[in-house]
């Protein structure tokens, strides 16, 4: 055989071997097998986020740690108090729940301001039983009906108290708790108490709001954005074997899509969408089926943010639930319903309202504090530019969301105080605008929800 020959077989066999050890390797590759590992990752925690997203929604939105004569509502940076609160206390259990009891206006205000309390509101009224059934990891066998907004958790003796209060109707119910061990919330309310804001709680048309007697100083925000397109929706919550199945059409800036008796219609200036199924009719008018009923129609948007919404209110007239992103414990608002989830369901069917933008995660930032007046300076300007005091339904510290351009990923959030008029949320500053005043009687122009 030739030299040459002998070189060609064995540079063959060579290169043989080789192709079958780089086969090997690239089968054997982490970064290959992490496809599937990512695959399964990701499904789990869209799974766990699916069973817990009640506990999210339905969370209290503030915190109040009443000792001695101050109260200060708990706020700490890059946190939800009473999301932390909910993770030391959530192993408790509740034993019974005592009749109600119909306090008197100084009771209440008593009850309001005895040291040694924690203090829970919801932004709406809740029912027992929705409470009951996501609060506490065992829930009580025997619900009674009844709803409130407040729970009031005295910590003076070695076994705390549980009250549960109705703040408008002044109705209250003591609770019997068990396994409710209290180092661990007493060493979170020891750390979030010096980063707390000094408050006092007051009546405003019949409803209680914090007064911030000094200037407050907030945190801006980041956070990142996930922006969705109509057609993930469609998917979502119109599921079917043929695309063709689902109908769509443009009627000046809106985009129609239709299957069978459902409807979904995207608003292109808005960038929000609202569908409706007439085949969800619910003749309940109950505030626990509402509550329900909102929490399941969320679950099928799929949000990605949703550890960062909670409920934020009820109107009784139209059944409407609403839905709103939080940061840092606070409420977002902006003029686009960014972050807004809002529900119905009547005897016409289920119809959802949300946007196609919604909040995902904080991001760092190192933007200074913001200085905020005190809430009776808010209210003196209010007057000022006269607004009688009789027609503000609420004020409230919260952050604005800027509606950001088409490409950022990236929204920012800036403190300030929101006063509600007529049913709508504006920044104070917008209602002190001459062209506020002139139209305060008339609908807004752009109104934040």
């Amino acid at each position: 055989m030739k030299l040459s020959g002998l070189i060609l077989r064995v540079s063959l066999t060579a290169m043989v071997l080789l192709s079958l050890v780089f086969s090997a390797l690239i089968w054997r590759n982490p970064s290959r097998l992490g496809r599937t590992e990512t695959s399964s990752a990701l499904k789990t925690t869209q799974e766990t986020s699916a069973s817990q997203q009640a506990a999210y929604l339905y969370v209290p939105t503030t915190a109040y740690y009443q000792t001695g004569s101050q109260k200060v509502q708990l706020l700490q940076k890059d946190q939800s108090a009473t999301g932390e609160i909910h993770k030391t206390i959530r192993q408790w259990q509740l034993k019974q729940v005592n009749s109600s009891v119909q306090l008197s206006t100084s009771a209440l205000a008593a009850l309001l301001t005895q040291t040694d309390t924690l203090q829970l509101t919801f932004s709406g009224p809740v029912t027992f039983g929705v409470f009951n059934a996501h609060y506490f990891a065992k829930p009580l066998k025997n619900v009674p009906s009844f709803q409130f907004d407040r729970l009031i958790i005295d910590l003076k003796n070695r076994k705390p108290k549980l009250t549960l209060v109705d703040d408008s109707t002044r109705m209250s119910r003591t609770a019997t708790l068990a396994k409710s061990p209290t180092t661990k919330l007493r060493a979170y309310l020891q750390k979030a108490q010096p980063s707390g804001l000094p408050v006092v709680e007051k009546r405003l048309n019949g409803k209680l709001v914090p007064y911030y007697a000094k200037p407050v100083a907030l945190s801006p925000y980041a956070f990142l954005l996930d922006q969705q397109n109509a057609n993930h929706f469609v998917s979502l919550l119109m599921p079917t074997n043929s695309a063709a199945a689902v109908d769509s059409r443009e009627i000046g800036d809106e985009s129609i899509y239709t299957l069978g008796d459902t409807r979904m219609t995207l608003n292109s200036s808005s960038s929000v969408m609202q569908y409706e199924d007439p085949g969800k009719t619910t003749k309940s008018t109950r505030l626990g089926t509402a509550l329900n009923k909102g929490e399941a129609a969320i679950s099928q948007l799929n949000l990605q943010g949703i550890t960062s919404m909670h409920y934020f209110s009820y109107d009784k007239g139209s059944r409407t639930v609403s839905f709103r992103s939080y940061a840092q414990g606070l409420p977002i608002f902006n003029s686009l319903d960014n972050g807004l989830v809002q529900t119905v369901s009547s005897e016409s069917g289920l119809t959802t309202t949300f946007s196609l933008n919604n909040l995902t995660v904080a991001i760092p930032t190192s933007q200074a504090l913001k200085t905020l007046p005190a809430t009776q300076t808010v209210l003196t300007q209010m007057a000022a530019a006269g607004y009688a005091q009789s027609t503000i339904q609420d004020i409230r510290l919260g952050y604005y969301w800027r509606p950001q351009s088409a490409s950022s990923q990236v929204v920012d959030l800036t403190p300030t105080y929101f006063v509600e008029l007529n049913g709508q949320y504006r920044r104070y500053t917008e209602w002190l605008t001459p062209q506020a005043v002139e139209g305060q009687n008339q609908p807004a122009a752009q109104v934040i929800r």
